[in-house]
């Protein structure tokens, strides 16, 4: 018995198997620092784990509602049908307006810079710009680009999939 697993160490620690396992065991981390010190490793783990009252039964119906859950439906839904609609609608709005202020050229002449230099970052690996340019009506297409993919994200989880479940179900 040179090499002693964990397992091995722990039914030591436990007072479980014979007594000539023991005492071999007790020998070799005598003998060993290194086992020696994993025995002191798993014994604080395993006065802790001892000293946890939390270790709870399942109830006497657990293996019941266990199985009778598991022909239950799932619910994935994230959002009511209505919350869900309500954010469709103000993402739509939301887009439609950014759309049209888009359309008119209204961020044609915007464009923004954002002063680097004033940053307090004392950084000798790393040079930064002074200045960065951001074109605003980008920035804008941007946003309504993820509007749309939020939008269909939400149109398909709180609007289609109910009615397509609900016509599958009265199918099968």
């Amino acid at each position: 018995m040179e090499k002693i697993t964990d397992d091995e160490l722990l039914n030591y620690l436990d007072g479980s198997g014979s007594e000539v396992e023991r005492d071999t065991i007790k020998k070799l981390i005598s003998s060993n620092v290194g086992l020696k010190k994993r025995v002191e490793e798993l014994q604080t783990i395993h006065n802790f784990l001892q000293k946890q009252n939390r270790i709870e039964n399942p109830s006497k119906n657990f293996t019941e509602k266990v199985m009778s859950g598991l022909h239950a439906r799932p619910s994935f839904t994230f959002l009511s049908p209505r919350n869900g609609f309500l954010l469709l609608v103000g993402l739509m709005v939301a887009s439609g307006l950014a759309v049209m202020m888009a359309a008119s050229g209204s961020f044609d002449q915007w464009h923004t810079f954002f002063n680097l230099g004033q940053i307090p970052i004392k950084n000798n690996w790393l040079k930064l710009p002074t200045s960065v340019s951001v074109d605003v009506k980008q920035a804008v297409k941007i946003f309504v680009m993820i509007n749309i993919v939020i939008g269909f994200i939400l149109l398909d989880r709180t609007i289609l999939r109910p009615i397509f479940q609900k016509r599958a179900e009265r199918f099968s």
